[in-house]
């Protein structure tokens, strides 16, 4: 995938006021299971899903399998490196 593509994904994931609220939701509670994320909104199962989907594929959150659970935390590296390709490609 071309660095812009990544770029339009990245804002594409963030454009979104759920989405904003997990990943704050995340980065408070450090770590949670998708269950647990849910519980926290109004939000049925699949929206949920969808949204923990939209922002692991956009590398802004990682997962990691705990029994049958998934546990989703924000990824630093990967917010590093997509903030370092944004202003490479925005500022120059």
């Amino acid at each position: 995938m071309s660095d812009k593509q990544d770029c339009i994904k990245f804002f594409k994931a963030l454009a979104n006021d759920e989405r904003i609220e997990i990943i704050q939701l995340l980065r408070k509670n450090h770590e949670m299971c998708a269950q647990d994320v849910e519980k926290c909104f109004y939000l049925e199962q699949s929206t949920t899903s969808h949204h923990l989907n939209t922002l692991k594929k956009a590398g802004v959150i990682k997962s990691r399998k705990e029994g049958r659970k998934v546990i989703y935390s924000v990824d630093d590296a990967s917010l590093k490196s997509l903030w370092a390709l944004v202003s490479q490609l925005v500022l120059g």
